[in-house]
């Protein structure tokens, strides 16, 4: 999505299609219940189009990061068999993502110089609840502002949160204008976010 909005703040592209699919059903370790009982398969999409605003200056801050040392913690493993495998110390992306993902919501909330009041929803990477729970006590934030459907589908990984925000769209809960933090994690360890005006 960042990469999609660079473009069309370049005037390269006006309109882009941002997809995330998974089929983590194909590369869980079924024998191993701490991990594949985790994960869903599903696909969402974003279309993001280019206009002028109305307003001096439209909020758009996007923010990544990556901790390389950190990388042994969720990898894809070959085994016995042509497929690789999902390996995962869930305790160590745990704590990870617990210290992170607060992390760069206060990153972005400081550079694009919004208060957390001001930010309608905050739509998470739909990893874990417990995640999502601790992310908003940190922050400081009442729960009702971190919409979830995990227990719908589980983690559906780079599709969780074009399928949330798509969920929210049809339920009639986003409205333009309002300010969303989007923000997700995963492998390298990796973690990054955008605040954006829907």
């Amino acid at each position: 999505m960042n990469t999609a909005q660079s473009y069309i703040r370049s005037g390269l592209v006006k309109t882009a299609l941002v997809i995330g699919a998974e089929k983590m059903s194909r590369i869980v370790d079924w024998k191993d219940r701490g991990t594949c009982i985790l994960f869903g398969d599903g696909a969402g999409a974003v279309v993001l189009r280019g206009e002028e605003s109305e307003s001096a200056e439209a909020v758009y801050t996007a923010m990544a990061h990556s901790a390389g040392d950190k990388g042994e913690a969720l990898t894809l493993q070959y085994g016995t068999e042509e497929t690789p495998v999902i390996r995962m110390d869930g305790q160590a992306v745990f704590k990870f993502a617990v210290r992170k993902v607060p992390e760069i919501i206060e990153e972005m909330l400081k550079k694009a110089d919004v208060s957390r009041e001001d930010v309608d929803y905050f739509v998470l990477h739909q990893a874990n609840r417990r995640i999502i729970e601790a992310a908003a006590k940190r922050v400081g934030v009442e729960i009702e502002k971190f919409p979830m459907n995990l227990g719908e589908y589980a983690n559906t990984s780079a599709a969780s949160v074009p399928i949330l925000l798509n969920e929210m769209n049809r339920d009639g809960k986003l409205k333009r204008d309002q300010k969303i933090i989007l923000a997700g994690f995963g492998a390298g360890l990796t973690w990054a976010g955008c605040l954006m005006e829907w």
